[in-house]
């Protein structure tokens, strides 16, 4: 049970070029921290902007096309724009960046070697996300009151990450769609097994621990048979077991995920008491 009370949140916007696509600023009021949203093709241009010289954490965000997911990269710079600068050159998966950095100018170099390594930590955690990464972050020795503080500034960073489009930190289950007053867990017969599954805002989650199918029928399409098959060689499946938490589409795509045929989720996926997705959804 989530205990923790959520608070209306105000951000504001402020469009650089005047355009969605150009260069956005980011603010949460009552915070210190700044968000930056940068296309790869405007980090150059940049550069006269004297704020972007400061300490901070930053995410370059791409696509992952050997795996068929997003990536990041997760850094950390005494001086953001030379870095990112760098990046031009030595890295060329990435098309946008989101940065953060702190108006009071209070971030040092333990600072963001401690938020990087957290970051690297919950991104690793929540498996959305390739990650770029070839070395493991060090994580910096703070005080606790230092501690607090940083913890405020990761929570704040989150919200404006999620709300620029990446949920790279968010654990699937932060996010469950709210169906009833409380969380409901559906099943799915997998031959003898049963297959476990939840709506979430952005997809249907398939829980680990799930069943999966030995064999799959001809009428799985090939798009599903190929992420099985995947999930089978980096080790998703063991033994024929779920072992993560795997996000789809819909619940039909977790389904025949899990069933090894075409089958209707909103159907076919029901809760203890014999409900279907489809009585909480539409009835």
């Amino acid at each position: 049970m989530n205990e923790s009370k959520h608070f209306g949140k105000v951000i504001k916007l402020f469009l650089y070029d005047g355009n969605p696509n150009g260069r956005w600023r980011c603010e949460l009021s009552n915070w210190t921290g700044i968000a930056y949203k940068i296309p790869r093709n405007l980090v150059k241009t940049s550069e006269e902007r004297a704020e972007l010289s400061s300490p901070g954490v930053y995410f370059l965000f791409g696509y992952d096309d050997n795996h068929d997911r997003p990536l990041v990269y997760i850094g950390e710079a005494e001086d953001i724009i030379k870095r990112l600068k760098q990046h031009l050159d030595k890295k060329d998966f990435w098309n946008e960046v989101i940065l953060f950095i702190s108006k009071d100018n209070n971030l040092n170099k333990a600072h963001i070697k401690y938020l990087e390594y957290e970051f690297y930590r919950t991104a690793k955690e929540c498996n959305r996300y390739s990650i770029d990464n070839s070395n493991i972050p060090t994580k910096s020795s703070i005080s606790e009151s230092e501690q607090a503080e940083l913890e405020e500034f990761i929570y704040n960073a989150k919200i404006l990450v999620n709300a620029l489009g990446h949920k790279v930190f968010e654990h699937y289950s932060s996010n469950t769609a709210i169906i009833s007053e409380k969380e409901i867990v559906f099943d799915l017969s997998v031959g003898n097994e049963k297959a476990y599954g939840k709506p979430t805002s952005d997809g249907f989650v398939l829980l680990k621990g799930s069943h999966i199918h030995k064999n799959p029928s001809n009428s799985l399409v090939n798009g599903i048979r190929k992420k099985v098959e995947e999930s089978r060689k980096n080790g998703e499946i063991q033994d024929n077991v779920l072992v993560v938490d795997k996000l789809f589409s819909s619940s039909s795509a977790a389904a025949a995920f899990a069933a090894g045929y075409s089958i209707s989720g909103p159907g076919q996926w029901k809760d203890e008491n014999g409900l279907t997705l489809k009585s909480y959804e539409i009835e």
